[in-house]
């Protein structure tokens, strides 16, 4: 009976050791910031889209840059970490290649064949970047700095080349890993918070102009859409991967022959 107990356990914890070492992260807010001063940084609003947009009948907005703030309390010792990756829903209708075909403000003009989207994080804690109080000059040094540190490749989105279906019934995750630099500051925060931003680093709007050779103010943004707090499938996540989940299992045959190799070596002794 000692030996079948000791064997379950041993399998127990070889099966845990096996899915140890990832966990996935919800972003505890998201919001952004205009260049004009303006703020999204309300929780009951958390759409992370970046860019601008134009309704109808009103000035197209100044360009907002987005921010995810992580909570990284529960990961205090853990590591060294492997990777880690971004993950961003992009909903139907959620990307705008400029101002194009689809834009009723447009008319005929070609829409942008490519647009990106930048990852980074600014050194600041989450409690000034989610402040209620922030004025209009601060919330603009803020958004001065939220495109200065990236950690991550550019995304590039192609026009017309679509997304892979994620086969849970919602729109298209864009996955970002974050490279070296970003590894490095997010192991520096293990235990702490983390605040990643997002940004489009190109633009065409003043280049775009109608019939009579005004400006056309239409839009161009990516992550349209994205209010998560109407709908928890857009919150974004961070994955982190640490080095024990880096390392090959021991498949479970080889596994239970150390176990009982181990289990008869342990009989031996006893008698």
């Amino acid at each position: 009976m000692r030996a079948r107990h000791l064997l379950a356990t041993g399998l127990l914890a070889w099966c845990a050791l096996a899915q140890a070492g990832e966990v996935t992260l919800p972003a505890v807010q998201t919001g952004g910031f205009y260049a004009d001063g303006g703020k999204n940084n309300d929780p009951a609003f958390q759409n992370y889209f970046v860019g601008y947009g134009t309704t109808p009948g009103f000035p197209r907005t100044g360009e907002r840059r987005s921010f995810f703030h992580f909570d990284l309390s529960s990961l205090a010792g853990a590591g060294p970490i492997v990777s880690a990756t971004m993950h961003l829903r992009l909903p139907f209708g959620g990307l705008i290649f400029g101002a194009g075909p689809g834009d009723p403000l447009a008319g005929p003009l070609p829409t942008d064949p490519t647009e990106t989207f930048s990852l980074g994080l600014v050194h600041l804690p989450s409690a000034i970047v989610t402040s209620p109080s922030l004025s209009g000059p601060e919330v603009m040094l803020l958004f001065s700095l939220m495109d200065d540190f990236a950690v991550a490749a550019p995304t590039v989105f192609v026009d017309g080349a679509g997304l892979p279906d994620p086969g849970d019934g919602g729109p298209p995750i864009v996955a970002i890993a974050l490279d070296g630099l970003g590894l490095a500051e997010l192991t520096a925060r293990l235990g702490g918070e983390i605040v990643l931003t997002g940004w489009m680093p190109s633009w065409s709007e003043d280049f775009r102009t109608g019939p009579g050779g005004g400006l056309v103010e239409g839009s161009e943004l990516i992550f349209g859409l994205t209010d998560v707090h109407a709908l928890e499938l857009l919150r974004p996540k961070l994955t982190i991967t640490f080095r024990d989940a880096a390392a090959v299992p021991v498949p479970p045959t080889a596994a239970l022959a150390a176990l009982a190799l181990g289990l008869l070596a342990w009989r031996r002794r006893r008698r």
